[in-house]
């Protein structure tokens, strides 16, 4: 018996992950959720631009680089940047905007990410920022429940 995350020891098969979140430039498989820790893969597609700006709300992301290499644009304008490849880590506290493009490996770029917080993991924003506002955030969680109910 465990009084952590886990009751016991398990495993995800790759064919068992579920799609999303999707970002544009960015396609997400979710692994699996247990409790405030999230965990999946994520297809890095932005290869003639950069990817939509987003952050992840009310979680801090941890970022495994497994094959590819990109950059990542983040700052109050997006001036800053990093690169980052295969073997490499990133993180990212909450609510920091941010977006990235493919530099090396065409459509063979992944990286693993480990989140860890509640609500939506992702939210997509139109431009870049330091920092999502709890309100803008909540402006935007407003925005895609609406679309979310009107696609239904």
């Amino acid at each position: 018996m465990s009084d952590g995350l886990f009751e016991n020891i398990g495993y995800v098969k790759s064919g068992e992950t579920t799609e999303g979140p999707i970002t544009p430039g960015q396609s997400r498989r979710t692994a699996f959720v247990a409790g405030t820790l999230c965990m999946g893969e994520c297809h890095v597609t932005a290869l003639g631009a950069p990817s939509q700006w987003r952050h992840h709300a009310e979680y801090d992301s941890v970022m495994y680089m497994l094959s590819g290499r990109i950059r990542v644009d983040y700052g109050a304008n997006g001036e800053k940047s990093f690169e980052i490849g295969k073997g490499d880590y990133a993180f990212f506290p909450r609510r920091a905007i941010h977006r990235c493009q493919i530099l090396e490996g065409g459509d063979d770029v992944h990286y693993v990410f480990v989140r860890v917080g509640e609500g939506e993991t992702v939210v997509n924003v139109d431009g870049p920022g330091a920092f999502a506002t709890t309100s803008a955030f909540a402006a935007a969680l407003s925005s895609a429940a609406s679309f979310n109910s009107s696609v239904v």
